[in-house]
């Protein structure tokens, strides 16, 4: 039994001294060959998220979407811009006349 401290000035408290009776008597029983010598963990260490199966794999599945849109995306940005058409340029190509032809006037060939 562990004995009244006189130096608090305080009486012990009944339920206090039953405790520490409790946890001496606990301590005393505990020896070395009851103690078991440490033993480094077995097996690698792992992070595991605390969800089910299902919800871990739909997670994953949006992982792997979101990375494949990335590289589509990234790979249409390395294209580099496209080249304009020139300015501007004839939009058909010219036909040729043969000498002596007679060729339409804008005004449908009045005088």
């Amino acid at each position: 039994m562990i004995e009244y401290d006189p130096g608090s000035g305080l009486p012990p408290d009944p339920v206090e001294q039953r405790l520490r009776d409790a946890l001496r008597a606990r301590a005393d029983s505990v020896d070395l060959p009851h103690l078991r010598p440490a033993a480094p963990p077995s097996g690698r260490a792992r992070f595991r998220l605390p969800v089910s199966r299902p919800v871990r794999r739909a997670v994953l599945l949006l992982v792997l979407a979101a990375v494949v849109v990335g590289v589509l995306f990234a790979s249409a940005r390395w294209e580099g811009p496209r080249q304009a058409p020139p300015a501007n340029g004839p939009s058909a190509p010219p036909t040729p006349t043969t000498p002596g032809a007679v060729t339409a006037s804008p005004d449908g060939g009045r005088p």
